[in-house]
């Protein structure tokens, strides 16, 4: 599914294959996390990218991604996620969430939608709440032995206070965590 319908949707996210030319396809292979962050294309907007292999089936990567309840076990910050409706005949939820962002920062809610294509692929999209901009893709990519090539892209504007340098370095930082987690608990539901 395109994200074409998406008005500003950021370039690198809008598409309907991720960019893989920035990935270190030996380093990957090694079990490490690929991470690329730069400046966005929208003002304040940060564009991270992450890559990692994970040896197990994209179901079982799906379901954790799509289970929200479980995100604050392994998602920095954020303190609470639940499900508050489904949509197009369950191709699509939307989710509010709480975030502790960085220690100076209260505590905020916002509501972001994911739309599914099955095993494939999960579209990220800010709904409402203190977060400017957000638009993001998860792919799961089948390589060879069965391993899946799982992929990240997220353009984010926090639309708070905090320089763009500070917002990419915590995305570096945290967003390798998170897949690291999602592989582990994905290799070990196998």
């Amino acid at each position: 599914m395109a994200l074409a319908f998406l008005d500003g949707a950021h370039p690198a996210i809008a598409q309907t294959e991720p960019d893989l030319a920035w990935i270190d396809r030996d380093a990957v292979a090694a079990r490490e996390v690929q991470v690329n962050a730069d400046r966005g294309d929208r003002p304040l907007t940060v564009l991270v990218r992450i890559a990692a292999e994970v040896d197990a089936p994209p179901a079982a990567i799906w379901k954790i991604l799509t289970a929200c309840e479980i995100a604050p076990e392994y998602i920095p910050n954020v303190v609470s996620c639940k499900k508050i409706e489904e949509l197009d005949g369950g191709r699509a939820d939307l989710f509010v969430q709480t975030i502790k962002p960085i220690f100076f920062l209260p505590t905020f809610e916002h509501v972001f939608r994911l739309d599914y294509t099955p095993y494939t692929r999960i579209d990220v999209h800010r709904v409402s709440g203190p977060i400017a901009y957000m638009e993001g893709s998860w792919w799961l990519l089948p390589q060879d032995g069965g391993r899946i090539l799982l992929v990240y892209q997220v353009a984010v504007d926090p639309g708070l206070p905090i320089p763009r340098f500070l917002v990419r370095a915590t995305m570096k930082r945290d967003l390798p965590k998170i897949v690291m987690a999602v592989r582990e608990r994905a290799e070990a539901a196998r």
